[in-house]
């Protein structure tokens, strides 16, 4: 009697003659009949209703359960198979927790998502990091290498030590001075007393922010003009040399102008680099808080799916020798 211990639990010969002798107290009132007949009607399905093993439960019960069949005969576990009467089954329980979720992908976004069970979410945070990494490490690399270039020319075009010359002489009174040469003691001295800067370039202790200052006020400013090597006056456009500079305005450099051209070029290579750097730093934090949202989510539907362990209920048809029969399903999983 394997089917009504299952399906009946506790339900003994003693606890029908009770519902029997309720029923002949309660004789004559309305309300007691119909209980009474709605008892048997439970009895009767319970009679002949056996519990089956379900291979596949929804999402929401684990993947071992069991199912009970209500109808006009007692399904068997075979009839079951044979009419494939399948649950389908969804994802598994996250074990990723919102915190885990969070810091993986603060050190590698899309890596929070892929544990909290999204993949699709952290492809696209992961995508995102790699696209910005890439185009960062491009553009910082064509930024430094085009600043080496232009450092190089202005080693090899721009004489300090002539521009010293004409800032020291009386004829560049006569042009406009706002800006002071960073780490100019460091230069001279690195290149001595010659007139030809043959000599090695050194900035010795001088701080990275002023070199930079250097590069970049050699190049914007008309007042370092006289330094540069293809000096002309216009608008004859004459060579001249940095003793002849009276004003300023009145001379011009091409090597200057090319070099002005490489460092802006330069600059802006570096300025993308920045922004990428902006952006991998915003997708590591949206990143983040994507993954611990996500994981967040999944642990509530898990908990949720906690409320499936009550039994639930379906319709359909249970075909029996080519003869279909309506069947009440209750399935309910096993802790």
């Amino acid at each position: 009697m394997k089917w009504l211990h299952a399906v009946l639990g506790n339900i003994t010969l003693p606890s029908y003659l009770a519902i029997f002798r309720f029923h002949l107290d309660q004789k004559g009132n309305r309300g007691s009949q119909m209980t009474f007949r709605f008892s048997l009607f439970v009895v009767y399905v319970c009679l002949i209703t056996q519990w089956v093993e379900a291979d596949q439960l929804p999402s929401v019960l684990n993947s071992n359960g069991r199912a009970f069949l209500m109808g006009p005969i007692a399904q068997t576990e075979d009839v079951l198979n044979q009419d494939k009467i399948t649950f389908d089954t969804v994802n598994k329980k996250s074990s990723t927790s919102p915190r885990r979720a969070f810091l993986s992908s603060i050190l590698l976004p899309g890596l929070g998502q892929f544990l909290a069970g999204n993949s699709m979410r952290g492809a696209i945070f992961s995508g995102i990091e790699l696209a910005a990494l890439g185009m960062y490490l491009n553009w910082n690399g064509k930024g430094k290498d085009t600043e080496d270039e232009f450092r190089k020319d202005a080693g090899e075009q721009w004489d300090p030590l002539a521009y010293r010359g004409w800032r020291g002489s009386t004829i560049s009174r006569n042009s406009s001075i706002t800006h002071a040469l960073p780490c100019s003691s460091q230069v001279y001295k690195s290149l001595g007393n010659e007139s030809e800067s043959g000599g090695s370039l050194d900035f010795g202790d001088c701080a990275p922010t002023e070199i930079q200052q250097y590069y970049e006020l050699i190049g914007k400013y008309d007042q370092y003009v006289a330094g540069w090597e293809d000096l002309v006056r216009l608008p004859e456009e004459n060579r001249a040399v940095w003793t002849e500079v009276d004003s300023v305005e009145n001379f011009r450099s091409q090597m200057r102008l090319d070099y002005e051209l490489k460092r802006d070029e330069s600059n802006r290579y570096l300025k993308r680099a920045s922004w990428m750097t902006g952006i991998l730093l915003v997708n590591h934090i949206i990143s983040a808080i994507d993954a611990a949202r996500v994981a967040r989510i999944k642990a509530q539907e898990s908990t949720h799916s906690n409320v499936g362990l009550r039994t639930r209920f379906a319709m359909t048809m249970s075909n029996s020798n080519r003869v279909f029969y309506p069947m009440f399903i209750a399935y309910k999983p096993l802790k």
